[in-house]
């Protein structure tokens, strides 16, 4: 520790005084012949690694990577810290080993009037032990939903990951923002698959600290329902949970995210739904729909003609007579090799209202592939009866098991990172 210190303070002198002999010009010196001297025996060190990432406006707020140093004097291959450094647009953070994460400042008037199509330029200079220099350039790319949207948040709820074996676990993370009661997960219930944690904390260089949901075919329920033709591993806002993250009628909320899941993972033809937007009518009256449909769902399923699907389905609820209208659809369909292996950024706008509104995009992380958007002006949102009736959001697995041989007897996981909700206006 000694002489990592030894090497950056000399490293910061003689850049300092490098700089500073530039700056005046100075020439034919002892002390200029001295510190080029110096410089010149050193071989520069060589930085390669993460030195460009691309983040989306709004709908991303936070990206990271690794940067690597080669040196010949092994005891300079190292960087300088910088601990949540302000750039232009946000701030940047290094750890002497080379991890790097860049949060995006979205308070900033430039980043928040961004517009589709258009790009800022964050760089970022970092520095080895040596002096060697090189840039990380950030490429923030504007979003439609920034340059279509009015929306005004009055207020925002968060839940992040705070790592592997550090801080608190994941049930305590998700339960302080959602309140106990939140987690839908078979280990909860007795006679469920207590022996396992279904909800656990990971990390990786893509989004950093993040949740994993598992499930098993033959083990998991659910809740506590015994065996049957269905298993749940979620999380959810409900009745408990703080007002800011129920959506009554009339309220515009915003919901953002990431999630992962693996080319391995296996679907039927039935559902896999990894997130709901769920209504709850307390009287179950059916004169505006009732709650046993979840309105939106992003779900996985197989089709024997066109292979396994993305779809973002819509449940138009029940007829006066509680009988299904009829008008349930398919908003999107799509490919799901293309976030299969991936990290993907969603983000989801509604407005609860018989005649209400609801955006929602998927962006690709790794090239800022947008994969889907739906924008749907006038439809139904609302199945509340009630005063107290509102719309919830649930994120996890709730797959159908009925075709057994379909799914993989192996574990399954699905990863999820950096969840928000914002409730507030759209200006008129």
């Amino acid at each position: 520790m000694n002489n990592y210190k030894s090497k950056l303070q000399t490293a910061s002198v003689t850049l300092l005084i490098a700089s500073t002999l530039m700056a005046c010009g100075s020439s034919g010196s002892s002390t200029q012949t001295n510190v080029e001297a110096e410089v010149s025996a050193q071989t520069p060190a060589t930085i390669t690694g993460d030195l460009s990432s691309s983040i989306t406006a709004i709908l991303t707020v936070s990206v990271s990577g690794k940067l690597n140093v080669t040196d010949e004097q092994s005891d300079e291959a190292a960087f300088v810290e910088q601990a949540n450094f302000s750039t232009e647009y946000g701030a940047f953070t290094l750890s002497s080993i080379g991890n790097w994460s860049y949060s995006l400042d979205i308070e900033n008037t430039a980043v928040k009037q961004l517009l589709e199509q258009q790009q800022l330029q964050d760089s970022i200079t970092v520095s080895s032990l040596d002096g060697t220099i090189a840039m990380v350039e950030i490429t923030i790319n504007g979003s439609q939903q920034v340059a279509s949207s009015d929306f005004v948040a009055s207020s925002e709820v968060s839940l992040e990951s705070d790592g592997v074996n550090t801080g608190l676990d994941a049930y305590t993370l998700i339960e302080n923002v959602f309140a106990q009661g939140a987690i839908e997960a078979p280990d909860i219930y007795a006679g469920n698959h207590q022996d396992v944690q279904h909800i656990i904390e990971d990390t990786d260089s893509i989004v950093g600290d993040h949740f994993v949901f598992l499930a098993h075919r033959d083990e998991d329920q659910d809740k506590d329902k015994g065996p049957s033709d269905r298993q749940r591993n979620e999380i959810k806002a409900y009745d408990k949970s703080p007002q800011e993250t129920l959506a009554y009628k009339g309220d515009t909320f915003q919901y953002s995210w990431k999630f992962k899941v693996s080319s391995e993972l296996e679907l039927t033809s039935k559902f896999s739904h990894f997130f709901q937007i769920k209504a709850r009518n307390t009287s179950n009256d059916n004169s505006n729909g009732n709650d046993d449909q979840p309105i939106i769902t992003l779900s996985g399923a197989q089709k024997n003609s066109t292979g396994n699907q993305l779809q973002v389905r819509y449940s138009a609820g029940f007829d006066e007579s509680g009988n299904s209208t009829g008008l349930d659809k398919n908003l999107i369909e799509t490919d799901w090799s293309l976030i299969t292996d991936e990290w993907v950024q969603v983000f989801v706008q509604a407005t609860f209202n018989e005649d209400g509104k609801f955006e929602m995009m998927l962006t690709r992380l790794s090239d800022n592939e947008e994969i889907f958007n739906i924008n749907e002006q006038h439809i139904d949102m609302w199945r509340g009866f009630d005063d107290d009736d509102f719309a919830r959001p649930k994120w996890g697995i709730y797959r159908s098991i009925v075709e057994t041989d379909s799914l993989r007897a192996e574990e399954e996981q699905v990863r999820f990172a950096d969840f928000v909700i914002k409730k507030g206006t759209l200006a008129q």
